[in-house]
């Protein structure tokens, strides 16, 4: 597989792995209390300090956990993995992936619970350490560039043409994320578990 592929196949995984469906259906929900204008406000500022975050997962996140804590990644493989099929679960069950407080200045939304957890969640950062390990910085940073442009674009495109869509829509192809989702998490236990096998089978022998 060339690095292209490679960059466009990881893109894909971090984009699912955000789930830009949730973000449209937040837009949607703001538009019933706040004007475009402070909308546009806090999609650039969210996604700037989601885009912050999971830069800094991928670029330290690796070291965090094989140098301090000494966390093998095939054991984050399979946490993370476990993460992923709970947020898939809860996404197939509710047709949503989180609760909006109501708040009166919408940049307060921003960083918390936008960017994180709806941005920068468990299942992204996991994603992006995993991406990281495997594959080195560049296709990481170079994927999570891609998917976080995609994820604004979509929301700002949402506040134009949010009336035209149906919320029980997206609440239908927010279960289907979650399905897929919970696909990733199963196929990220299962290659944690080989994973640490392989390495006990080569210790023993």
């Amino acid at each position: 597989m060339s690095e292209l592929s490679t960059i466009l196949s990881s893109a894909l995984l971090m984009l699912i792995m955000i789930d830009p469906s949730d973000k449209i259906l937040l837009v949607a929900l703001l538009r019933e209390d706040f004007d475009i204008e402070d909308i546009k406000a806090l999609i650039l500022r969210a996604n700037l300090i989601g885009f912050i975050l999971l830069l800094s997962f991928a670029v330290a996140g690796q070291i965090i956990l094989q140098e301090i804590f000494h966390i093998d990644i095939n054991a984050l493989k399979v946490a993370g993995g476990f993460v992923l099929f709970k947020i898939g679960l809860e996404a197939l069950e509710s047709g949503g992936m989180f609760t909006l407080k109501r708040e009166k200045d919408i940049l307060a939304l921003a960083a918390v619970p936008v960017a994180m957890p709806l941005i920068a969640g468990p299942a992204a950062i996991t994603a992006v350490i995993t991406l990281t390990a495997e594959y080195g910085y560049k296709v990481s940073l170079s994927a999570t560039a891609i998917a976080m442009v995609i994820v604004a674009l979509s929301m700002f495109i949402a506040l134009y043409v949010m009336k035209s869509v149906n919320k029980t829509f997206l609440g239908v192809t927010i279960r289907i994320m979650g399905l897929f989702i919970m696909a990733i998490g199963a196929q990220m236990m299962v290659e944690g578990v080989i994973g640490i096998s392989e390495r006990l089978l080569n210790v023993s022998g």
